[in-house]
């Protein structure tokens, strides 16, 4: 790959370091590299950066290398879907799902440059509110979407419905629509199952239900699924993605959900297998993303 992007999380400890390690390894294989804006204020003065903005890096670059947790991987992740960029995550947060480097093993970099690597194909979700007839809100997510109460001592009625027919109907405090990435995160904690990536399905999951018989649903890829929602007692209703902004919906508005059209592309460079990550990060003593 001749041209690599690299977009660091500026308020990780020791970013400076790591930067100037991966800039290294890749200025050894005569790589352009490419790096946001803001990054420049690193100090990092290898002969080939060239400082841009971060969305024409993402789509000037072959592949990126995100320094940061899965926090970080899931802020660009949409981004870089849409442009069909593979990334490279070097872990400097937690669990680390996502990542595939720790930043011990930064020479591993060099697979970019080498052609030993391969990529993972990852499912994302669109999200939509539609309001009268109109799409008042839209995000794309890689983990989960979630519907959720405002209020922490009120809980909200959700109806959920696939492809117009009615599923379930349900008082809780919330409701989350994972990706099968996504079913080792939030998902996880609340009771859903964990689905291998490949699999590409739709794990819904109540949280903290307050109805006999509302349990975790698994749909396919196909479906659409939407949720009516509505505060109880007055309560306010929100909609998130990956953990972002929450979106506060009105009476009578639609949460809609369906598969995204580009999937992140993640990059793999160690011969690891999805079970073989799966038992390291959620081991005794681990914590979910």
């Amino acid at each position: 790959m001749a041209k690599i992007l690299i977009s660091p999380n500026l308020r990780k400890r020791g970013i400076a370091e790591t930067v100037r390690q991966t800039s290294e390894v890749l200025a050894a294989y005569d790589t352009e590299i490419l790096m946001p804006l803001e990054a420049a204020a690193l100090g990092e003065e290898a002969t080939r950066i060239t400082y841009l903005d971060l969305e024409q890096g993402v789509c000037a670059a072959d592949a990126m290398i995100v320094l940061g947790g899965d926090g970080t991987i899931l802020r660009i992740a949409g981004l870089a879907a849409r442009y069909g960029t593979p990334i490279l995550g070097i872990n400097m947060g937690h669990v680390g799902f996502m990542t595939e480097l720790e930043p011990g093993e930064i020479p591993l970099v060099s697979c970019l440059c080498t052609g030993d690597f391969t990529i993972d194909d990852r499912m994302m979700l669109g999200v939509e509110v539609v309001r009268q007839g109109k799409s008042v809100y839209a995000d794309t997510a890689l983990n989960e979407v979630m519907v959720s109460k405002s209020h922490p001592f009120h809980i909200i009625r959700m109806q959920l419905y696939s492809d117009g027919q009615m599923v379930t109907d349900f008082k809780g405090d919330g409701l989350i629509l994972a990706t099968p990435t996504g079913t080792t995160a939030y998902s996880h904690s609340a009771g859903g199952p964990i689905i291998e990536p490949t699999a590409e399905n739709i794990a819904v999951t109540p949280v903290c239900p307050f109805t006999i018989g509302a349990k975790p649903l698994v749909f396919s890829p196909h479906r659409q699924l939407t949720v009516h929602a509505l505060g109880v007692d007055g309560g306010a209703v929100c909609v998130s993605a990956d953990g972002g902004e929450g979106f506060e919906m009105r009476p009578g508005d639609r949460v809609i959900v369906c598969r995204a059209q580009h999937p992140a592309r993640l990059i793999r460079v160690k011969n690891r297998n999805f079970y073989q990550i799966l038992r390291h990060k959620l081991s005794d003593g681990g914590e979910t993303q």
